[in-house]
């Protein structure tokens, strides 16, 4: 019955799929995979008081390397949302681009601490 289709699932092979996972494609490694509480705010109007609530939504959060974990040559955050499949953010950056971050926002980490 039901405890049998659990055990089928728990053998199951996931590794195929995540060899066809297009973040991984180019070489990056899956370092965090979980969905996280964000609070998101549909910002059309700084002035509306209203749009000071947001709503409570589970998002994807993927951080992948490039590379040695100690001492990586990218890094990548993909946010995706299952409730809209409109919501994708990338973040790439090298060692390179890290340095005109860490001087804009003035961080005091380098970028193997950032990674």
């Amino acid at each position: 019955g039901e405890g049998r289709k659990g055990c089928i699932m728990n053998a199951f092979d996931f590794s195929v799929i995540e060899e066809h996972d297009p973040s991984v494609s180019e070489g990056h490694r899956v370092l965090y995979d979980r969905e996280v509480p964000f609070e998101i705010r549909n910002q059309t109007d700084p002035h509306d008081a209203a749009q000071e609530v947001g709503t409570l939504e589970a998002i994807k959060v993927k951080i992948l390397v490039m590379g040695d974990v100690a001492n990586p040559l990218t890094l990548r955050i993909e946010l995706t949302s299952e409730n809209d499949l409109f919501f994708h953010f990338n973040h790439n950056l090298d060692e390179h681009g890290f340095r005109q971050v860490q001087e804009h926002q003035k961080l005091m980490v380098d970028f193997p601490e950032y990674s």
